[in-house]
């Protein structure tokens, strides 16, 4: 049996993750002088009202070499194959501590992949690996299968309030400093690894119509998601829209968590869907 790990910023928590029989790696996420492990000591509501009070950005940690070889090499000891997945290499130091941690267990029964992505889009490909698993492919095709459906994912996302990308280094100033003062929302998506903003609206309808303009040739036979940072109507309204211009058929709501929405901010809405 293959055992599947991954890291929170797939927006699986330790719960959910122990119900899926797989291995989610919490990150660490420290406001001031006081650190939460995200998904297992700090619920993404309670992050978000932090996240609101505070007046510094707050700091995200990775995962470090040691803990992937902690948690990988006594599966591999114990006969099993492991796959491991993580958020795009571009995105945090996270994949190149996996990286080390292969190379240092030097096993023909670990294959990792760089999802080149994050949250919710992130957790997509997790749910086609545990179908994967499930159907019985073997460890190399999984990770083909993988390879072959990261290529095929999209994410479009409205951000609410610039300031927390800006603040992460995920924008540029100058950018955000326009964005901020024309109450312009703006339309990201995940490209290159990188987030890169693709358009965007003079307030939240504006964006929504205008982010309608990048969804295409869309996969019907595969699931789609939509998600939210801690703005549960918003996430119904842009489920509702999706549903009736394009006739998604949405799998779950995602809530994209404090790792991710540290740099999102609160009031985020996206959607996730496979290409043909």
């Amino acid at each position: 049996m293959i055992k599947l790990v991954v890291d929170c910023t797939c927006e699986i928590d330790q719960g959910k993750a122990n119900e899926l029989q797989i291995i989610s790696i919490p990150m660490t996420v420290s406001f001031s002088n006081m650190e939460y492990l995200a998904g297992v000591e700090l619920s993404n509501t309670k992050f978000y009202e932090l996240l609101k009070q505070s007046k510094e950005l707050p700091h995200t940690s990775q995962i470090n070499e040691s803990t992937y070889i902690d948690i990988i090499k006594p599966l591999l000891d114990n006969g099993d194959e492991v796959f491991v997945m993580c958020l795009s290499s571009e995105l945090s130091g996270t994949f190149n501590s996996l990286r080390l941690a292969q190379e240092t267990l030097n096993s023909k029964n670990l294959e990792i992949l760089d999802t080149e992505t994050t949250t919710f889009a992130y957790k997509a490909l997790v749910y086609e690996a545990i179908k994967e698993i499930k159907k019985g492919t073997t460890l190399h095709q999984l990770k083909e299968k993988l390879e072959f459906l990261k290529s095929k994912l999209r994410l479009y996302a409205i951000i609410d309030n610039v300031k927390y990308l800006i603040k992460g280094g995920r924008l540029s100033l100058a950018k955000g400093f326009v964005v901020g003062a024309l109450n312009i929302k703006p339309i990201v998506t995940i490209k290159d690894k990188v987030v890169k903003v693709v358009g965007n609206g003079i307030g939240y309808n504006i964006a929504k119509k205008n982010m309608c303009k990048f969804i295409k040739n869309i996969d019907y036979s595969m699931p789609a998601y939509f998600a939210h940072s801690n703005d549960v109507k918003k996430a119904e309204d842009i489920k509702s829209t999706m549903e009736q211009k394009f006739g998604f058929s949405f799998n779950e709501m995602c809530e994209i968590g404090p790792i991710i929405g540290t740099h999102t901010g609160p009031g985020c809405v996206g959607i996730v869907y496979f290409e043909k």
